[in-house]
């Protein structure tokens, strides 16, 4: 996969540079804590999951635990490739999808509650 980049191909499909799909999403890494951490790349239908991972993992890799990954349905130009000589990193999109990053370990939000959630079968002898 390319590394991410806070200008993304709007040519290209990021996740891999022998890709000749369309990019159709964009997903985009803004965080805040324990820095300020702004990083996007284009996927195509075929490669918006390994994208996600991948900026999951640059966060994890660089200590962003407070944050949130927004993933965004852009739109290809007419013919499916942009015009050359125009730079727009900032394609515009439908958000559809915000996922947090992980801030930690997850707490109970009422300790001691019991769960709604069915018990496990018991395996028959």
């Amino acid at each position: 996969m390319t590394p991410p980049d806070y200008r993304a191909s709007p040519e290209a499909c990021d996740a891999d540079t022998q890709c000749l799909h369309v990019p159709c999403f964009q997903v985009q890494l803004d965080g805040a804590r324990p820095r300020q951490a702004h990083q996007r790349a284009n996927a195509c239908a075929y490669h918006v999951a390994d994208i996600i991972e991948a900026l999951r993992r640059w966060a994890a890799e660089h200590g962003v635990v407070d944050g949130a990954l927004t993933i965004l349905a852009i739109e290809p130009a007419a013919g499916g490739r942009q015009p050359t000589g125009e730079d727009r990193p900032d394609l515009r999109g439908f958000a559809f999808s915000t996922i947090p990053l992980d801030s930690g370990p997850r707490r109970d939000p009422q300790p001691g509650a019991a769960s709604r959630a069915p018990a496990p079968a018991e395996p028959e002898s």
